[in-house]
């Protein structure tokens, strides 16, 4: 855990930049702000791939190219 000691002018610097109304709500909103200005989404890509660990034997079926499909027997 972090300690963060602010003294009263910075407290209510903080509150007026916000438009919070005390300290603990201010310094929620900027540092949620600022963690979702600075999380690094994955590209695009990365988030249609699937993980190794969660393919099965019956996705991995589908992606398989049956070689009898179409293929009709006579009797």
């Amino acid at each position: 855990m972090t300690t963060i000691t602010l003294d009263d002018a910075l407290i209510n610097e903080v509150i007026a930049a916000s438009h919070a109304q005390n300290a603990q709500e201010a310094l929620i909103k900027i540092i949620t702000f600022y963690l979702q200005q600075h999380k690094q989404k994955p590209a695009f890509f990365e988030q249609l791939c699937l993980a190794d660990e969660s393919l099965d034997d019956e996705l991995a079926l589908l992606f398989e190219r049956n070689k009898d499909t179409g293929r009709d027997i006579g009797l």
